[in-house]
């Protein structure tokens, strides 16, 4: 049986780190560099906190739209042609990311917009425990109730998606945007296409 993707969503499915620095520059001018693992910026609340922190004037909500919008374009333009055929030619896709409801809630919505056959879908939130822990990879097998080996997990941070084999599910570096300066001689891909999907799961079949 043929393997079944599964992608991280921030710095794999789309850019994110740069992106947001990039956002935050347009909407309010040049800021200090932002943590996005310690503040969401799907959540305008936290978006005002990270303004307050730093006493800038300013509005989460205007950051949080603005960033929102510009990840429906690229994900409109350049991720849910790519996603339509690779779940047309090797089964619906699931997602796992360490994020929050509010980003599952958003990308449900443009998923299910966009037509894209998804299946599966946790984020750490909703867990509890972040990558590398095992349980969060558990989460998303038991919503797809299928064997662990039949599933390739696509992610951009080698010390936290690697965690995918803890429970049998491969694993395949996407080195396209932020990899943390992490590195792995596993099965790599330089940018995520649909040929390099197509030839990073034939390259795992055969190990």
């Amino acid at each position: 049986m043929n393997k079944i993707p599964v992608f991280d969503i921030g710095d794999t499915l789309s850019p994110s780190n740069s992106n947001a620095q990039e956002i935050i520059k347009d909407v309010i001018g040049e800021a200090p560099e932002i943590d996005l693992n310690e503040y969401c910026p799907y959540v305008p609340e936290e978006m005002q906190e990270w303004l307050d922190d730093n006493e800038i004037e300013g509005n989460g909500e205007d950051i949080t739209k603005a960033y929102l919008d510009d990840k429906k374009d690229y994900l409109k333009e350049e991720v849910f042609p790519m996603l339509r055929r690779i779940a047309d030619d090797f089964g619906p896709i699931g997602l796992i990311s360490d994020n929050r409801m509010e980003a599952k809630e958003f990308y449900t919505e443009q998923f299910k917009e966009a037509g894209v056959d998804l299946e599966g879908f946790v984020v750490s939130e909703e867990v509890g425990v972040k990558k590398p822990g095992r349980e969060i990879f558990e989460a998303f097998l038991e919503q797809r109730e299928e064997d662990s080996e039949r599933f390739v997990y696509f992610g951009n941070y080698v010390d936290r998606d690697k965690g995918a084999e803890k429970v049998g599910m491969h694993f395949v570096w996407v080195k396209e945007f932020c990899t943390y300066g992490s590195s792995t001689d596993g099965t790599q891909i330089e940018e995520l296409t649909y040929e390099n999907v197509e030839r990073a799961l034939k390259e795992v079949e055969k190990s």
